[in-house]
């Protein structure tokens, strides 16, 4: 089968060795490890992200059609490295799932849907805004968190060099280029997997809501809307720009907007269009200076 020996699944797979199939729910049991982080000692988020899209990918009796979406919340229990999760994927219909991942299926760490055909319609202005804002020039490093998660070759350096085009109170966009000589993870087909380009959505868009406030934090929910493939030889832009908070001093809600964007000769080619929250926490202020800091010395 096509998954048995793929980057994430198989007997080497960095999520989960293997899979089963419980009466009408597909199942993967995960031991959350130190390659799995995201903040110190805690799993990223594309952890769940990727395990849900790769079993829906299994599970799925029809090649997808574009457009189709999925929707992540993160809302239940904290999980830490060294826990052991349950990833349940259940079909509603051919192409419609839904699932849970946590330790805890009643209050789970992560639920997750997905739809095809029925999308969250994004504004012109969201699409024009993502456009404007691909020829960012100011680099800004902050470490490379879905490094392991992402990429089937690791890179010698644990940074990401993103490029920043405003910097103010309430909006900062941030440019993620890649250059087409890449190693990411990729599907049968050579595209990029879902899951890469989720977790660096989730981190570009997160990011650009932590530089807004100044203050770090968990993803809360992640929408992402798929229109088309992008692949590793493709020069392409994951792009996330805050767009409100809300909240007093000590927590927030940060809500971004982002995009992977395909340069194609002269044309612009929407990969994926996404909305996102985020929490921001005291706490992880002082990990985000440790982080930047780091970076910058």
């Amino acid at each position: 089968m096509r998954h048995n020996n793929c980057y994430y699944c198989g007997q080497n797979g960095f999520i989960f060795r293997s899979y089963r199939f419980e009466d009408l729910a597909i199942v993967a049991d995960i031991k959350i490890e130190k390659k799995h982080e995201g903040w110190p000692g805690i799993p990223h988020g594309g952890l769940a992200m990727t395990t849900f899209i790769e079993l829906i990918d299994i599970a799925r009796e029809f090649p997808a059609v574009f457009p189709y979406e999925y929707r992540f919340r993160f809302a239940g229990e904290q999980l830490k490295c060294g826990d052991v999760v349950r990833c349940i994927v259940k079909k509603g219909d051919a192409r419609y799932f839904f699932g849970s991942f946590g330790k805890s299926l009643q209050q789970p760490y992560c639920n997750c849907r997905y739809s095809e055909g029925h999308v969250h319609e994004y504004g012109n202005e969201v699409i024009e805004i993502l456009k404007n804002n691909m020829d960012a020039s100011t680099p800004f490093i902050i470490p490379n968190m879905s490094n392991t998660l992402t990429n089937t070759v690791i890179p010698d350096h644990d940074q990401r060099i993103f490029y920043i085009t405003d910097y103010t109170t309430d909006r900062t966009y941030l440019i993620y280029h890649v250059n087409g000589k890449n190693n990411f993870a990729q599907a049968p087909d050579s595209s990029v997997r879902n899951g890469v380009l989720s977790s660096l959505l989730d981190e570009t868009m997160g990011w650009s809501t932590f530089l807004s406030v100044w203050q770090a934090g968990v993803t809360v929910e992640l929408q992402i809307t798929f229109y088309d493939r992008v692949y590793n030889t493709d020069n392409f832009h994951i792009i996330g720009f805050c767009d409100d908070i809300r909240g007093d001093y000590g927590k927030k809600i940060t809500t971004a907007y982002g995009g992977v964007l395909a340069q194609r000769g002269e044309e612009i080619v929407i990969i994926a269009l996404a909305y996102g929250r985020w929490l921001t926490l005291p706490g992880f202020k002082e990990l985000m200076v440790q982080h930047l800091k780091h970076y910058t010395e």
